[in-house]
């Protein structure tokens, strides 16, 4: 380390002699260059795996002295935040060994300690006699006789790399490392990131707004000007109209923050009577938090000198306040979308700010040796995916539900508050631990039902989600097909992928939080209006019409007792997800997932295939005879509209639903059908608790499929909703009203006799 940082790129003599090894040597000089083609992480090895064990330290004290003496390789390999939780507060006893590891397209270290299995001192010189001695020992026992390993501490990839991956901000360079996140170097990483995707990416220029025209400058009603003076702020509020903003073609970024800043009692806000102050100069004083202050400095240095801060630019206190928050956060999917780029601070305090210090060398590649073949083989510490997971999607600040949708809406983000600078855009993604050009999955090229069945529940990227949602190819079916093949076709090659995309995101916000849950389908509403502008898709309180049958079979993952029945202050109807409160526990799911019943244990680690692993056919046996289109407010924040209905045609069944114990004395509500043989109920999914003993339902089928288990084992579904009336309010009588209670499931495997067999009359049934 020196006074100006620390010298990358070191090795102690322990790492040095492992990388150097013949072995390590000849595995790097067969692996196959990454080239960057592939999604978000490094995608593992595939054929037949080798490995071999070195000693490295006497002790993870050993180890860490190392690394503080200034180690590259044992920086990376004894980061602490790695290590299991169980073992942090455990003493340091016991060997240090890596373990290297070969497939066909890197080789990686594995450090682990093997507790209570110590040498001492004169063995410590010997090293390649401890390597032979700790390979003797796990062939002889494979537990070294007493002795337990640790593993897993720390993962890190020799990677060979293209020269053309790099960011031109690559990590060859000698020079020192900053201590703090608030560097040189970063600032550079982060300009060219920002100029080459605003430069050569079209997707992520195709600003995901409800503009006409999406290319045409849009700006928000109020921003900050930081000033015209580089490295000096002298922010201040415009009104964007009377700059004239628009004519100026200016641009500007937004921030992303923990609302728990805005809320501090001190700390500066828009309020109606500091508006005029505000628009004169905003004070750079105490109660300016320093995140805020932090933000208008990385305007200032991506060359931009607008950005728009929520709590500065919409009316927070003052007699306009409710009314231009309502109008202003309907406008969420231009904000957003039309920004330069969104600064994201995952700090959860005002005072935390957007720089961190930290150890570069533990968020810095490690340059282990360039090849003949124009590539350079580099030590990093962990998967970019992996990284990024773990640093920015579960960072206390994505548990918001609108910092969810504000990440969604922009094209770029870069992340700050992170031990590490992270960037992300619709196609790409950079880490300072993996600055290498990486593609985020391209789902607009593979948007299909098989391609997003198989990645299940796996990380994605939102952005590209989003993207393949708002700018796929129109794919609605005609309102006069009425063949039966047409329509079950356009279902699984257009609707299923649509639902599952917009599945993803929906469970994804739904596992955030809100202050207030009443803001729930508002704190949606810009994603809702960019892809039903982008798509002419009709969108109610959380469902598509397009979507349709699958968007209505949603069910919530609780437990039989564990579901409550407080209604959603979204005041949304039944039929929508969006009518209940759910905890965070609680996930949602559709119906049509063939898996086990979720009402088990956390643990029970079902079948989550969507349908079935290959549908043969499927039969669209209902009608949705209405969709509201209510208004533009109501629509995104239906606070105002009470009950909406929709009214569907389709067949009926009436029954009885029990809670009752299955064979493995797990409770299900079981619904037994008028008419059918009582040994084969029907499995629901109750929305809430309720007396369910001998509570009468209705039963309206939605859709029927067949499909292939395990590619050769034919099976058929049912599915629809379980519906009662809804209480007459005014006692006049006419039409019922129902309401949605649960949905239903059916499989053929599990109870042979349909619900339903064709010969059930159809009705129209309007819900509320």
């Amino acid at each position: 380390m020196t006074s100006n940082g620390v010298i990358p790129h070191v090795l102690c003599h322990r790492c040095s002699r492992i990388i150097h090894s013949d072995w390590v040597q000849e595995r790097l000089a067969r692996a196959k260059p990454w080239t960057g083609q592939s999604s978000w992480a490094l995608d593992g090895d595939a054929g037949e795996e080798e490995n071999l064990r070195f000693f490295h330290s006497e002790s993870l004290e050993k180890l860490d002295a190392s690394a503080a003496a200034g180690c590259h390789l044992c920086a990376l390999i004894s980061k602490k935040d790695q290590y299991f939780e169980w073992s942090k507060d455990e003493h340091h006893t016991g060997l240090v060994q890596v373990v290297a590891g070969a497939g066909t397209s890197s080789v990686w270290l594995e450090t682990s300690r093997i507790q209570d299995l110590e040498i001492d001192e004169d063995m410590a010189n010997d090293l390649a006699g401890i390597d032979d001695w700790l390979e003797e020992r796990y062939n002889e026992s494979h537990d070294f006789s007493g002795a337990w390993i640790m593993d897993d501490f720390v993962t890190v990839q020799l990677r060979k790399v293209r020269s053309d991956t790099y960011s031109q901000t690559g990590p060859d360079s000698n020079l020192p490392l900053s201590t703090s996140s608030d560097a040189p170097e970063i600032l550079e990483s982060m300009q060219y990131w920002l100029k080459d995707c605003v430069e050569n990416h079209a997707e992520c220029n195709r600003y995901s707004s409800t503009q006409k025209d999406p290319t045409a400058t849009w700006f928000p009603t109020r921003v900050i000007d930081v000033g015209q003076v580089p490295g000096k702020l002298a922010p201040r509020l415009v009104i964007s109209a009377a700059e004239g903003l628009v004519q100026k073609k200016a641009h500007y970024l937004t921030l992303s923050h923990s609302w728990s800043i805005s809320t501090k009692a001190n700390n500066l806000k828009l309020e109606t009577e500091n508006m005029a102050q505000l628009q004169d100069s905003i004070p750079l004083d105490d109660r300016l938090s320093k995140t805020f202050r932090d933000a208008m400095k990385i305007t200032q240095q991506l060359g931009c000198r607008y950005i728009w801060i929520d709590s500065l630019c919409i009316i927070q206190s003052g007699p306009k306040a409710k009314e231009d928050w309502q109008r202003e956060g309907l406008t969420m999917s231009d904000v957003y979308g039309h920004s330069r780029c969104n600064i994201t601070a995952l700090g959860t305090g005002g005072n935390d700010g957007c720089y961190t210090p930290r150890n570069p060398l533990q968020t810095s590649p490690c340059l282990i040796k360039k090849c003949d073949d124009k590539s350079t083989v580099y030590a990093v510490n962990s998967l970019l995916e992996n990284t990024f997971t773990e640093n920015v999607e579960r960072s206390p600040l994505f548990k918001r539900g609108w910092v969810f949708q504000e990440s969604v809406l922009s094209s770029r983000a870069v992340y700050f508050g992170a031990p590490q600078l992270f960037w992300e855009c619709r196609r790409q993604a950079f880490a300072e631990s993996w600055p290498f050009k990486t593609d985020t999955p391209r789902v607009r090229q593979r948007l299909t039902e098989p391609t997003l069945r198989a990645i299940g529940d796996a990380p994605f990227s939102s952005k590209t989600v989003f993207e393949a949602l708002c700018n796929g190819e129109e794919q609605q079916m005609e309102e006069d097909t009425q063949e039966e093949d047409d329509r079950a076709k356009h279902l699984i090659e257009h609707t299923f992928p649509s639902f599952l995309a917009w599945e993803k995101i929906a469970k994804t916000f739904i596992g955030t939080s809100l202050t207030f849950t009443s803001d729930r389908l508002f704190a949606m509403a810009g994603i809702a209006r960019a892809i039903e502008h982008f798509r002419s898709f009709t969108y109610v309180t959380g469902i598509w019409r397009e979507l349709y049958p699958l968007d209505l079979l949603w069910r919530f993952t609780r437990e039989l007792g564990a579901r409550n029945n407080i209604i959603s202050g979204s005041n949304a109807p039944s039929w929508s997800w969006a009518a209940k409160e759910l905890d965070v526990k609680e996930s949602l799911k559709n119906i049509a997932h063939s898996e086990k019943n979720t009402q088990r244990p956390d643990h029970w680690n079902g079948n989550k295939r969507f349908l079935v692993e290959s549908v043969t056919s499927v039969d669209y046996l209902s009608e949705l005879v209405e969709f509201p289109n209510p208004a533009f407010e109501s629509k995104y924040r239906p606070d105002k509209e009470g009950e909406i209905t929709i009214a569907l045609k389709g067949r009926v069944r009436k029954g009885l639903v029990k809670t009752e114990r299955d064979v493995q004395n797990y409770p299900e509500d079981r619904l037994y059908i008028e008419g059918k043989d009582p040994k084969s109920p029907v499995i629901v999914y109750m929305d809430d608790d309720m007396p369910t003993e001998g509570v009468q339902v209705l039963l309206v089928l939605l859709m029927r499929w067949e499909g292939l288990v395990s590619n050769y084992w034919k099976r058929q579904f049912q599915a629809g909703l379980v519906l009662v009336p809804a209480k007459n309010e005014d006692g006049k009588g006419g039409p019922t009203v129902y309401r949605r209670v649960g949905a239903f499931h059916k499989d053929e495997f599990d109870f042979p006799v349909n619900a339903f067999d064709g010969r059930e009359a159809e009705e129209v049934l309007r819900i509320c």
